[in-house]
């Protein structure tokens, strides 16, 4: 992973040097998340943001950092429900979620303006998570308190593609999808009815913004 590194950052600062930027601009977009993973239905659909910061090394070649906000809360009528567990029945009364804030560094590949532009983009970086849940875990006459909130660290990539429509010169309707896959699933170790584990690698997001560019190119 670090010589993958290592290689994108010299040949961006290589691209740096050889290409004049032609642009830079933000997007802001709404986003809702599709959960893919494995045990993917004891999670609902979620809604977030992404805000990028990008330039343009060259009029078809974008870099960005992008970072927002995603959140899915668990499925609380999968989730849970009453079983049975070592011959006695058992219960699982439990609500909360998963979000993530992601740090990535995007690579897009952007069709020549003016009018709608078509961009392909690879992403790479951090999901920094936050699962909380909290509820009950009953055995028998057992009750035991779930009450797991947690932030842990994990790499990840993102691949995908969107359409920017302009509304204005300076401004375009931007519609994107996005597939991102997490490295290790497990969010949570709390049990579910069927006697499986909370978790989830793999997102895809749809997102619809606005993006706002700014040409260094005098007119």
């Amino acid at each position: 992973m670090k010589n993958y590194l290592l290689i994108l950052a010299l040949f961006l600062t290589f691209q740096t040097i050889s290409f004049s930027q032609y642009g830079y601009g933000t997007e802001v977009n709404g986003n809702i998340i599709i959960p893919i993973g494995k045990n993917a239905d004891d999670y609902n659909i979620g809604f977030g943001g992404l805000v990028g910061f990008y330039y343009d090394i060259t009029e078809n070649f974008r870099l960005a950092f992008v970072t927002g906000y995603l959140r899915a809360s668990i499925n609380e009528s999968k989730v849970n429900g009453d079983f049975t567990s070592g011959g006695q029945p058992a219960n699982i009364d439990v609500s909360g979620g998963v979000g993530s804030i992601p740090a990535l560094l995007s690579l897009r590949l952007i069709s020549p303006g003016p009018g709608m532009r078509m961009y392909g983009l690879i992403e790479g970086g951090l999901y920094t998570y936050r699962t909380s849940i909290t509820g009950t875990y009953t055995i028998g006459s057992q009750v035991t308190p779930v009450d797991q909130s947690e932030y842990r660290f994990e790499s990840g990539f993102t691949l995908g593609g969107g359409v920017l429509f302009p509304l204005q010169d300076e401004l375009s309707l931007d519609i994107n999808l996005r597939y991102h896959w997490i490295n290790d699933s497990e969010y949570s170790d709390v049990p579910t009815s069927d006697g499986t584990s909370l978790g989830s690698s793999k997102l895809f997001t749809i997102g619809v913004g606005v993006n706002w560019f700014f040409s260094l190119i005098e007119k």
